[in-house]
């Protein structure tokens, strides 16, 4: 903010402080949109009507939300003087506006097009009426309006865009949870079934392997089907965080269990680091569910060596530490094996879904945490993730 401040003040007289003439302008401008916020609202609305396309199931209600809100913001911005190269990018003005503005539009069925549309009518609507009262005597007036609504711009489009993409993996995830609820009820009777058969036939050795072939391709058709709606319901964000005291040590346990029963198998040695008695407020679910992903993929692509498993205790969260010694990962794959369906090791011939880690990389995120891989063919992969000790319940 610019001012003048008298520089010889009389004896035992406070100096004061003047307004500038840019501040006298951005006070006449600021007063004028407060004043005439009915009618730029009014004139807006008229020439977006006739502008944007709208579908005939459009309410007048829903169509002018928020750009009220846009006009009491854009006259305390410019009154305070505000920098808009500091709120393009998520100040405190326009970020809760824009995002209830950009969230209407995406349920109304609007492009974005349509959307940058509604802020250009809107800034010729502002010019109108400040040239109409004079206020707009410079170019550097102009170019101050058309900050602020660019600005505007800037942060509704990407909420737009954030809520669209948001819209999009919720009906996805919709649609994958109407189909696995389905492929449950045909599997359920198939594995009622085989029991009930296995019980009525006559018991032979053939039969019991078939039977447990069966069995063990049955409930990894439900793993499967349950793997992939977490799945998208973390993808979708539709999974909700329920956070619970707990402690590191009945995590761990529960996240190793069958990794160390298949380790011994393989004969690779798995070794824990970490104080059991930590405790912990987060969501036992999906931090289990992010660890056990983790250590069992170790354990399947590791074949001689070792794995390990560390757990630094910091003052507010936790740092969980996944070494193996596999053949490694490279550069390449590492970009996208945290996405559903994409595997890393694609030399390798183990079966597998591709989607442990990306559910371990979504369980993770869900509760605020950040998940990381690095890889080596000297020294394998390493994958990390942090994790807050306490997990805030949303809302």
């Amino acid at each position: 903010m610019n001012s003048t401040v008298s520089m010889h003040p009389k004896q035992d007289e406070p100096s004061t402080v003047q307004p500038s003439s840019e501040e006298q302008q951005r006070k006449a401008l600021a007063d004028m949109i407060e004043r005439n916020a009915a009618a730029i609202e009014s004139r807006w609305l008229e020439l977006a009507i006739a502008d944007v396309a709208l579908s005939p199931d459009v309410s007048m209600t829903d169509f002018r939300n928020a750009v009220r809100d846009y006009l009491v913001q854009l006259a305390k911005a410019i009154r305070q003087g505000d920098e808009f190269k500091d709120t393009a990018r998520g100040g405190s003005l326009w970020v809760e506006v824009a995002k209830e503005h950009s969230i209407t539009r995406v349920r109304l069925g609007f492009d974005i097009e349509q959307l940058v549309h509604e802020f250009t009518l809107l800034r010729r609507v502002l010019v109108d009426f400040a040239r109409r009262e004079g206020l707009l005597s410079d170019s550097h007036q102009v170019d101050r309006m058309a900050d602020y609504i660019e600005a505007a711009i800037a942060v509704a489009v990407k909420s737009y865009v954030t809520f669209r993409d948001y819209e999009i993996r919720k009906k996805e995830a919709e649609h994958v949870g109407f189909i696995t609820h389905e492929l449950r009820n045909p599997l359920t009777v198939a594995t009622i079934n085989l029991t009930e058969l296995s019980r009525r036939l006559p018991p032979s050795e053939d039969l019991e392997k078939s039977c447990n072939r069966l069995k063990n391709s049955l409930q990894r058709l439900k793993e499967l089907i349950d793997t992939v709606l977490v799945t998208e319901e973390l993808e979708a964000g539709l999974l909700q965080v329920r956070p619970k005291e707990t402690n590191l040590g009945a995590v761990v346990e529960e996240s190793t269990r069958a990794a160390t029963a298949a380790a011994k198998d393989k004969g690779l040695h798995l070794q824990l680091e970490y104080d059991a008695t930590v405790p912990l407020n987060v969501d036992p679910t999906l931090t289990i569910s992010a660890l056990s992903n983790l250590v069992d993929n170790a354990v399947k692509y590791t074949d001689s060596g070792s794995i390990g498993v560390q757990i630094e205790n910091k003052q507010k969260e936790i740092v969980v530490h996944v070494r193996d010694t596999c053949d490694g990962i490279s550069d390449e794959e590492l970009k996208t094996i945290f996405e559903p369906f994409r595997r890393g090791h694609s030399h390798t011939t183990k079966p597998g879904s591709g989607l442990g880690l990306s559910i371990a990389k979504r369980a993770v995120e869900a509760q605020g945490g950040q998940l990381h891989a690095e890889s080596s063919t000297e020294e394998g992969c390493h994958f990390w993730f942090t994790l807050p000790k306490v997990i805030r319940k949303a809302g």
